[in-house]
């Protein structure tokens, strides 16, 4: 794969399930050191958005059985993704401050297990918002009482060492790890579509495209409140479903 660091050791992170109206957002961590990095080249690990559904399937089994310490899963389905997107734009801000706490939060928790201070981040946005998630604490006993008491903007930041590098560039996804965070991300995206469908007894399409006919199919059966329960309630289309 094409190389964008001459790092020895480092996290990267993708995304999935940002521009699906139906099923969770996600969001991965991998860390690549060099005992896996070989093996996962082998194994023929791309960019999740190039293989097939079955294909992710198998490299993100394969991933987990060997390397779980490796990775970090941070999901949001959509009842709580809906809570936290509302909360967000309430101060001002939008999708990508909310999916940067969430990078942050993958970042936070796998760079502690495994010691890592290099991560790369396929990039979602022009400013350093992952930065911002990732600002600096004096000491874990003031970041405890501010997860309960603090303001919105304190709660989502996390603790992380100032001497992390965090490069984040575009097509990221031609980076070994960046493109295993692909895989996971999108498998465990799909294990949720999967998920939801299977709950509420029809077949969530994947997509922002033809999804109003599922989305009213959806509204018929269970009612148009609980459609935040399955679809990200922010997307324009919302209108269209719930009205017919």
């Amino acid at each position: 794969m094409n190389a964008i660091h001459n790092w020895h050791t480092w996290i990267g992170t993708d995304e999935a399930g940002k521009g699906d109206y139906f099923g969770p957002l996600v969001v991965a961590a991998v860390y690549v050191d060099a005992d896996c990095r070989e093996t996962l080249a082998d194994v023929g690990i791309a960019d999740g958005k190039t293989l097939s559904n079955r294909r992710i399937r198998d490299l993100a089994e394969l991933m987990h059985t060997h390397y779980e310490r490796h990775i970090v899963v941070v999901e949001r389905m959509p009842k709580e993704y809906n809570s936290l997107y509302n909360e967000f734009r309430r101060r001002g801000q939008n999708l990508n401050h909310l999916l940067a706490s969430l990078h942050a939060e993958a970042i936070h928790t796998l760079a502690n297990r495994v010691g890592a201070k290099q991560v790369l981040v396929d990039r979602f946005s022009k400013e350093d918002l992952i930065r911002q998630q990732l600002r600096h604490r004096t000491n874990s006993g003031t970041q405890s009482q501010q997860r309960t008491s603090a303001p919105p903007q304190d709660r989502f930041s996390v603790r992380i060492p100032v001497e992390m590098k965090i490069l984040q560039v575009p097509k990221a996804e031609r980076d070994i790890a960046v493109a295993a965070a692909s895989i996971i991300a999108r498998d465990t995206f799909l294990n949720g579509m999967k998920t939801l469908s299977e709950e509420h007894g029809i077949c969530l399409p994947r997509g922002s495209y033809q999804v109003v006919e599922a989305g009213r199919e959806f509204v018929a059966l269970h009612g148009s409140e609980a459609l935040g329960d399955v679809a990200k309630l922010h997307f324009r289309l919302t209108d269209a479903v719930r009205t017919f």
